[in-house]
């Protein structure tokens, strides 16, 4: 099991070079594949198939990230869902159209406190501050060319005016319910971005909102906590900005966003379903009663799920030590990543307990049966962690 080893960087960093095949005469396709038809393929390769049935039933529509980006330089305020212009949204196959890179879907879910009762953004201080990210997010279209948004308000329908009796209609009802049993997919989807809004914009004080309204902060609140968790499951670090970790006056572009909002942006390792359901009791909701088992039985299914058909976790550069590893590995060792074939935990700073804890885990029965590959290069493990992973693995 040397090579095993090897290729886990435990004592290695070796890269070896790939093979070269001798270039041949070009290969004529007689039923070649349109550009679209190859984009679909793409769009499907990632997953893309998980969102297909909410966005072809109208239960969820995304946002146009351009057209944010617009209508808060226009120093909008964003409206309900039904309110809003049809060039506000993205269609499902302008998306497929819109996927390009290899290794993440053009859609990415916003996760945010609402402000007020009855509107999430009532001055447009969070649509400004969404906007400049997305438009960092957008400013290398090799990469993302276009980018559809979840953002509740605008996504999902609405009550249109609820102090006056106007309330959603029977078929929007049934809209709003399947949306809702599809935001786990959503932000907990290996190959969607997560946008962290995890602070309250300048100005805001709670004590100045009316009675009935949730004041508790990002981190304390159910939804945001559940989405969080989502977020924290399989995806790449990449893929889960914080935000509220962006500095004022600074001219991003995608890479120093990314490298912005994932140092230290509190992305924890992920929780099982007992865990998750033991700390959601600490969390406000503003209607809690419905919410809690709403979001218990999401957060699992979307766990099995995830988990369940991953192949690759990439946890890279998230600053996690030996807490975190035996986090991570009380995961691993439930047996729910039955399929996973390579773990990535480089330049974190797990030390030899962390290692120990992974070892116990990996080296359990059925915990992972496929896994070829380990990346523990760039931490902080010295010869009592390699020797018990040689010793769980060997």
């Amino acid at each position: 099991k040397v090579d095993r080893l090897l290729t886990m960087g435990c004592f290695s960093s070796r890269v070896e070079a790939p093979t070269e095949e001798p270039l041949g005469p070009p290969a004529v396709e007689l039923d070649a594949p349109t550009p679209y038809e190859r984009k679909l393929k793409l769009w499907r390769k990632h997953g893309g198939g998980d969102l297909e049935p909410v966005l072809a039933s109208g239960a969820v529509a995304l946002l146009d990230a351009q057209w944010i980006i617009s209508h808060a330089e226009a120093g909008g305020v964003l409206s309900h869902r039904q309110a809003l212009p049809k060039e506000a949204f993205l269609s499902l196959a302008e998306l497929v159209e819109a996927t390009a890179h290899p290794s993440f879907l053009p859609v990415a879910a916003l996760s945010y406190p609402w402000l007020t009762k009855d509107h999430p953004d009532p001055r447009g201080a969070n649509l400004t501050r969404v906007a400049r990210a997305l438009k960092a997010l957008l400013s290398d279209p090799d990469y993302i060319p276009r980018l559809g948004v979840f953002w509740d308000f605008g996504s999902l329908h609405q009550h249109p005016d609820p102090p006056n009796g106007v309330l959603r209609t029977e078929e929007q009802n049934a809209l709003f319910k399947q949306g809702l049993g599809c935001l786990g997919t959503l932000y907990s989807h290996q190959h969607t971005f997560v946008l962290r809004l995890t602070s309250f914009p300048d100005g805001h004080k709670a004590e100045d909102q009316a009675e009935g309204t949730n004041v508790a902060k990002y981190f304390d609140r159910g939804w945001c906590f559940t989405e969080q968790c989502w977020a924290g499951l399989t995806k790449a670090g990449y893929l889960s900005l914080d935000l509220g970790k962006m500095r004022a006056g600074k001219e991003y572009d995608y890479w120093s966003l990314r490298d912005d909002c994932i140092q230290d942006g509190g992305r924890r390792p992920p929780l099982l379903p007992s865990a998750f359901a033991a700390e959601l009791e600490t969390k406000s909701f503003t209607n809690g009663k419905d919410d809690k088992p709403l979001v218990k039985r999401l957060y699992e299914a979307a766990f099995e799920e995830q988990f369940g058909k991953a192949t690759e976790l990439d946890y890279a550069y998230l600053g996690w030590g030996d807490a975190e590893a035996a986090q991570l590995a009380e995961v691993l060792a439930s047996g729910a990543a039955p399929r996973l074939e390579t773990l990535e935990l480089p330049y974190n700073k797990i030390g030899d307990a962390g290692c120990r804890a992974l070892a116990a885990a990996l080296g359990k029965e059925g915990a992972a049966p496929r896994l070829e590959k380990l990346y523990l290069y760039g931490n902080k493990i010295g010869d009592e962690g390699c020797k018990a992973l040689a010793a769980a693995l060997g």
